[in-house]
């Protein structure tokens, strides 16, 4: 059984509560404000204990990083560190790994202790992937 997935009926998934402004803010610059990708942090140990998924829109690049004006369906990840700070992803293969870690260990409202993952890049048929490794 899958606890959450993104679609179209469900475009959003933000494992924190927010309520006071104060929480607002600090989610916001979070997901807003990123201090980090994902992808510059391979081969690198990072703890999260919060998740933010939303479904958006990017543009297709060519082999040489050029756009080509192809849209494409994705979903924009924020992984939320323990001291508010946001690392983010659009990575197909780190929302898969997502979606195990939550079918596995609960959601991140669930958890007692942050997750401790590595960021892994691996080939695959169509170029390049991240995955997180559970540590």
């Amino acid at each position: 059984m899958e606890l959450m997935r993104i679609t179209d009926q469900n475009p959003t998934y933000c494992s924190m509560i927010v309520e006071t402004k104060q929480e607002k803010i600090d989610f916001y610059n979070a997901v807003e404000n990123c201090t980090a990708k994902l992808s510059d942090c391979v081969n690198q140990e990072i703890e999260f204990n919060n998740v933010y998924l939303q479904k958006t829109e990017v543009m297709e690049k060519d082999d040489k990083g050029n756009f080509t004006g192809v849209i494409n369906d994705a979903v924009k990840i924020v992984l939320i560190t323990p001291d508010g700070q946001g690392i983010a992803s659009t990575s197909k293969g780190v929302l898969t790994s997502l979606y195990a870690l939550f079918n596995i260990f609960g959601t991140p409202d669930t958890w007692d202790e942050p997750m401790r993952v590595r960021v892994k890049q691996i080939n695959t048929s169509k170029g390049r992937t991240l995955k997180l490794e559970v540590l």
